[in-house]
């Protein structure tokens, strides 16, 4: 019940974020470069020099594949007929998480061009399809 009203909470909340940015994409041109121009500037800093999306890419695929490897162990080592499960699993997460990337920098491309080159556009087209598909895969499943 209360799994529920959090799943359609988080779709709502992710899908109005979205169409915001749509929003100001459209019909606030100068506050869209203002934003976009806002979260360009933000950079983490790694040892006093700022980290590339290069290394976040690699700290992300090896964190992946860590928690992989010990997830794997831990239930290999508690039922180990269950090893195979979990790397099946871990399989076809990965193939879903790649597509939906792919999918994601698909959509978020063809936002920047319907929004005339402003990133802003693309990342709201995103969300807002992700919580449509979040709502949409929630009616199906009920």
């Amino acid at each position: 019940m209360l799994t529920n009203s959090v799943i359609n909470w988080v779709g709502f909340t992710i899908q109005v974020i979205g169409l915001l940015l749509i929003t100001i994409e459209l019909y606030l041109p100068p506050l869209a470069e203002r934003l976009k121009t806002f979260l360009e500037s933000i950079q983490f800093r790694l040892a006093g020099k700022p980290a590339t999306k290069q290394y976040w890419n690699w700290v992300a695929i090896v964190a992946y594949i860590v928690i992989w490897v010990i997830s794997v162990a831990v239930v290999s080592i508690m039922d180990p007929p269950m090893s195979i499960v979990a790397n099946a699993a871990f399989t076809l997460f990965t193939v879903f998480l790649g597509v939906v990337i792919f999918v994601s920098k698909v959509f978020v491309r063809l936002g920047i061009v319907l929004g005339r080159g402003n990133v802003i556009g693309g990342v709201g087209l995103v969300l807002a399809l992700i919580g449509f598909t979040i709502e949409i895969s929630k009616m199906v499943f009920s």
